[in-house]
């Protein structure tokens, strides 16, 4: 979606940030009825994110030989991150925030990222600490443990994808957003629909986009598939 007058316009919530377009990642807040939302973001993510950071937050194509699909899931990324600044010009009452919990900063930063990546990952544990911890706290071990349990029946391959999938049961997440194949299939009724797993939404974010409408009313709403929003 464009914006006629000139360039997007960029959230206040300013959290000191590295790169300016990468503030945007660590500020994904939508306004939304009256529930601060928090969502999940998988590593791969968040990687996709940082490798592709032209086409998520300018949607300059810079990279040659993209896949299809991914490019639609980046795209969808870009669309809600528009969405988010739409919905806070609105001044509803609060906001989408994304979780960074210590284990997942801890896989993203194993290895050996590249400075990019680097720059998203401080940016998004940045907004997490100063924006997220106090409004969600840390997800509790015990309760992590036990989510992470109960999800041995998914038999997902990845212990690391079980681990992130409990925290974000333990966090009460309302959206889990994933490319990863074992994840979707193993979570999902029906292939085409996204999964519920203890109440927390598994899909990808082409998913939610299609169900996020911007209301000139009622502002930022999500939609399910019977006509009706949500909180």
């Amino acid at each position: 979606m464009g914006h006629p007058d000139g360039p997007r316009p960029r959230s206040r919530l300013q959290v000191r940030s590295i790169s300016a377009d990468y503030t945007v990642l660590s500020n994904f807040v939508l306004r939304l009825s009256e529930t601060t939302v928090l969502i999940y973001l998988d590593a791969n993510i968040v990687q996709y994110c940082a490798d592709h950071g032209d086409l998520v937050f300018s949607r300059k194509r810079t990279a040659r030989g993209l896949d299809q699909e991914l490019e639609i899931e980046l795209l969808a990324l870009a669309d809600l991150i528009e969405v988010a600044v739409q919905a806070e010009q609105q001044d509803l009452d609060h906001r989408w925030d994304v979780a960074a919990p210590s284990h997942l900063m801890e896989e993203l930063f194993h290895g050996r990222p590249t400075s990019e990546q680097r720059e998203v990952y401080a940016s998004l544990r940045e907004a997490w600490r100063d924006l997220g911890l106090p409004e969600h706290g840390q997800p509790d071990t015990e309760e992590v443990n036990r989510a992470e349990t109960a999800l041995l029946d998914l038999n997902l391959r990845n212990p690391a994808d079980r681990r992130h999938l409990a925290e974000a049961v333990a966090l009460g997440a309302s959206w889990f957003l994933t490319l990863d194949k074992d994840i979707l299939k193993k979570t999902r009724k029906t292939p085409t629909e996204p999964g519920v797993i203890h109440a927390v939404t598994v899909g990808r974010p082409s998913e939610l986009r299609s169900k996020v409408e911007v209301d000139p009313v009622f502002g930022v709403r999500i939609v399910d598939d019977r006509g009706l929003t949500s909180p």
